[in-house]
């Protein structure tokens, strides 16, 4: 498990050292720094998997792309260096990077420090360590186990795609895989700790009983498509009721699919990243996502999740109070600009076994009381 997060010179962070729990919640108001935290952590992960043997950051991938080396070195620092790093409980590593030119789409790697000792990196370099040293880092290994699930899902769709087993392996960025990974894996056996009672314990059944669960009445129905590398997702919101295209059903059942099958199909030490998993929900149903991500967390499946819903909090907060996990193992940062020359840092309230916080920041989900004291 990814115990810290660390950043310098990285947008518009000029230093960070964040915390990193078995849940994590990211929130705060836009401009905060949030989306700068998931891209430090998706740009090492979509690193290690397209570049095994490369000695460059690459910035313009397959699921992330923000730009040039400009876009991503902090605006107030001089510096042509930025840092990105993490740690585990058995080590610290922090990887730097140079931009030789500003335009570039990505940036050199220039040293690593283990544990805070620089490391010389020789001439095999495998997912951006010495290849001796590579294959026993516990950073990599969580990093290179990383997934991430963006809040510009895709939207309803008469055809997914379908490629080999192995491209199956997450959702993918934007859940367009999660039809796909569902019909290779659907007979997998979910985690008994995320099982519904007196339903078989197999991915395709879990998947379909929550989508049940938040959705009374759905069902869904997965098939290949003849002579096409597709697979259809069709779904129905009655069960009385034809199963049909997802166009004609409400959004939030296609929103919600793929971290379904995302947080039910990982195994233990994977890390899942999840924006804004409140889209097109129900207040209601935005409470028991947060407390379906605590429950995951719980197994032994890391989750960072970014979201701007008091609802999604107050379901992880229940969790807490109902023992689904621990509080210890709950760390909620609030992000808010900086002020007048100062620095990006979030607050960091403190969830205790009640499910309540020690420190309540302005800005901190209160718009509902701001307005309500001016109704009353």
């Amino acid at each position: 498990m990814l115990s810290e997060l660390h950043i310098a010179s990285f947008k518009c962070f000029e230093t960070l050292d964040l915390p990193l729990r078995s849940l994590t919640l990211l929130t705060g108001v836009n401009g905060g720094g949030k989306s700068s935290v998931i891209q430090a952590l998706v740009l090492l992960s979509q690193t290690l998997a397209e570049r095994e043997w490369g000695r460059s950051l690459l910035l313009e991938g397959p699921d992330l792309a923000i730009g040039s080396a400009a876009d991503v070195l902090n605006q107030k620092s001089a510096s042509r260096r930025l840092s990105l790093g993490a740690s585990t409980s058995a080590e610290r590593v922090a990887w730097t990077f140079k931009a030789e030119d500003r335009r570039a789409l990505s940036v050199e790697l220039e040293g690593v420090t283990i544990d805070g000792a620089a490391i010389e990196l020789g001439d095999a370099v495998r997912w951006l360590l010495p290849a001796a040293r590579a294959e026993d880092s516990s950073v990599v290994g969580a990093l290179r186990r990383l997934s991430w699930i963006t809040a510009e899902r895709t939207g309803p769709r008469e055809l997914l795609p379908l490629r080999d087993s192995h491209s199956h392996a997450t959702v993918g960025a934007r859940g367009e895989l999660a039809a796909g990974l569902l019909y290779w894996r659907e007979s997998d056996e979910v985690s008994s700790e995320l099982c519904l009672p007196e339903v078989p314990p197999t991915l395709f059944h879990q998947a379909r009983a929550r989508m049940q669960a938040f959705f009374p009445g759905c069902d869904l129905r997965v098939s290949p498509t003849d002579g096409a590398s597709a697979v259809s997702l069709r779904l129905r919101s009655d069960a009385r009721s034809d199963f049909q295209r997802p166009q004609n059903v409400g959004f939030g059942l296609t929103q919600l699919f793929p971290i379904l099958v995302a947080v039910l199909g990982a195994r233990k030490g994977d890390v899942i990243l999840v924006e804004n998993p409140e889209v097109h929900l129900h207040p209601q149903a935005q409470q028991n996502i947060g407390t379906l991500l605590a429950l995951v967390a719980s197994s032994g499946v890391q989750i960072v999740v970014e979201t701007h819903s008091d609802h999604v909090l107050n379901g992880i907060r229940l969790a807490a109070k109902s023992r689904v996990i621990p509080a210890d193992d709950v760390a909620v940062h609030f992000f808010s600009p900086a002020q007048a020359g100062g620095e990006f840092n979030p607050r960091s309230p403190k969830l205790d076994a009640d499910g309540r916080l020690d420190a309540w920041p302005e800005g901190f989900f209160d718009q509902f009381d701001l307005a309500l004291s001016k109704l009353l």
